[in-house]
């Protein structure tokens, strides 16, 4: 059940000027009732898929890459679950690429699609590392912990749509250091609202699984109390791996975090490690999701 909690007035007026978008495509709403069904197989997952010639063409052709180095070319959804992807793994990305055909981010260059797709993988990847370290997550949470990490900053896609230019200049401040402030409180000041806010209420506008939107409740409003698990995995997560691009020294504390789920904090940050072919494969997802 998810938690209530009221994201902001400036949040969800935004979220109401998404109505002039395409409705939640079709694929990602079928690809949601998946989420609900513990004994989905990979059989309902490439029926769904295989309604969206764009999504499919994109997973086959990162089943084929040559990161994977088959020895035999993947021809249908079915194999590309079976002998490459997984049904998890193919299931999240497709409500993630289903999702991100409702926003235009062209008129934002300062917004790396790419970069972000990027760095959600890696979030996805560690908030799954973490959920399986955390002895008091739910079933729910487990099965939703790649997806959670996956879809955690969609409300900045959505504000680098609504508003290209603005968003534009907070980018590229905060790309450059030029800004003083943080991503949120640069977005706070000028929009009175902010990308993990935006994302709260996106997720309970298109009623994504409810795990998922307390998960982002907690993140936008880390002092209210709906306290979940899920939750505090996504925000360590998000920590975790954007500590790996800085300096020791500049890194936020995962105290907090480790406190909370009873994991060091040395060990989630290790769950933000990823090898080289870990991280190949990461950016060929992504690189597969912009195309």
């Amino acid at each position: 059940m998810t938690a209530e909690v009221d994201t902001s007035d400036t949040a969800a007026r935004f979220a109401e000027s998404l109505s002039a978008l395409p409705p939640l495509p079709a694929t990602a709403q079928e690809i949601l009732t998946c989420f609900g069904d513990e004994f989905i197989d990979a059989v309902k997952v490439a029926e769904v898929v295989e309604g969206d010639p764009g999504i499919c063409a994109k997973l086959l052709g990162l089943s084929n890459s040559a990161y994977f180095g088959l020895s035999e070319p993947v021809n249908n959804i079915g194999e590309a679950i079976s002998r490459v992807l997984g049904v998890d793994t193919v299931r999240s990305l497709v409500l993630a690429m289903a999702i991100q055909k409702s926003f235009n981010s062209q008129d934002c260059p300062a917004f790396d699609v790419e970069h972000f797709w990027t760095h959600s993988l890696l979030t996805a990847e560690c908030c799954k590392r973490i959920v399986a370290a955390d002895n008091l997550a739910s079933g729910a949470d487990r099965d939703l912990a790649y997806s959670a990490g996956l879809c955690y900053n969609l409300g900045l896609m959505a504000l680098a749509h609504l508003y290209p230019p603005q968003i534009n200049t907070v980018l590229s401040k905060i790309r450059t250091r030029a800004a003083e402030q943080t991503l949120a409180q640069s977005l706070l000041d000028e929009f009175d609202t902010d990308h993990r806010i935006m994302t709260a209420e996106l997720g309970r506008s298109w009623s994504l699984p409810g795990p998922m939107v307390a998960a982002y409740q907690y993140r936008a409003f880390p002092d209210s109390h709906c306290d979940t698990r899920l939750g505090m995995a996504v925000a360590a997560a998000v920590v975790a791996v954007e500590n790996t691009d800085l300096e020791e020294d500049e890194r936020d504390s995962l105290g907090t975090w480790a406190d909370l789920l009873g994991i060091e904090a040395d060990e989630i940050q290790d769950m933000a490690v990823f090898g080289d072919r870990q991280q190949e494969r990461v950016r060929s997802l992504a690189s597969n999701m912009t195309r």
